[in-house]
């Protein structure tokens, strides 16, 4: 007897079908299409308002150096107010403007920040750059700003349209806002926000809209 057994190696009609050109083909259109409706299904955030327009504006750096509006155009960057004497809010203030440097330190050049002080009298720009290095400020992406009394007043007052000034009741006696503002590429307001783990969660949020969604 002939216990020999013949097997087929001829693949069968399911491999015959996958080994054709025209299976692959299809199974990477179906990959593709896929993708591209998982990616437009995703919900964009929403688009920051535009709230208003910022007066053109020239200061002194904490490099002894003049630094204004003109030297931010072009660029998304994010304002706060502060003064060095300061001896409770501001720190914290710098501290989250250092998270905010952290958390954007791949933006590059693209992103940059500013505090301005609304203690001119006092903050000298060698008093900022000391208050800069007390809180890692990078010299190349994050500048303390000083002036007059009067034009700080005209942007942070007029142009912001935040309080700043002196309260002679106050133990501190000088008062400014505690929020962070964005302002976009063509130096308008698009956003204001609260110093804290949700205010600036939606702001580096809408920092990566204004940087990469035009």
């Amino acid at each position: 007897m002939n216990t020999n057994v013949v097997l087929d190696s001829r693949p069968g009609p399911l491999a015959r079908f996958v080994a054709r050109p025209a299976f692959w083909g299809t199974a990477v259109a179906f990959v593709v299409v896929f993708a591209l409706g998982l990616a437009l299904s995703r919900k964009l955030p929403p688009r920051p308002p535009v709230y208003l327009s910022l007066p053109e504006f020239s200061f002194m750096s904490e490099k002894g150096t003049a630094f204004g509006s003109a030297d931010l155009r072009g660029r998304v960057w994010i304002a706060s107010f502060m003064f060095t004497s300061c001896p409770t809010v501001c720190p914290k203030l710098m501290e989250k403007m250092g998270e905010i440097q952290h958390r954007t330190r791949n933006a590059g050049p693209a992103v940059h920040l500013v505090s301005i002080s609304v203690d001119p009298e006092n903050d000298t720009p060698e008093r900022l750059a000391e208050f800069g290095r007390r809180f890692k400020a990078s010299p190349y992406r994050w500048t303390f700003l000083t002036g007059e009394q009067k034009a700080l007043e005209e942007t942070v007052v007029k142009g912001f349209k935040l309080a700043m000034g002196k309260d002679i009741d106050s133990a501190l006696q000088i008062f400014h806002s505690e929020r962070f503002v964005l302002v976009d590429a063509e130096g308008r307001i698009r956003g204001y926000y609260e110093a804290d783990k949700p205010g600036i969660d939606s702001l580096l949020r809408d920092v990566h809209f204004l940087i990469n969604v035009r």
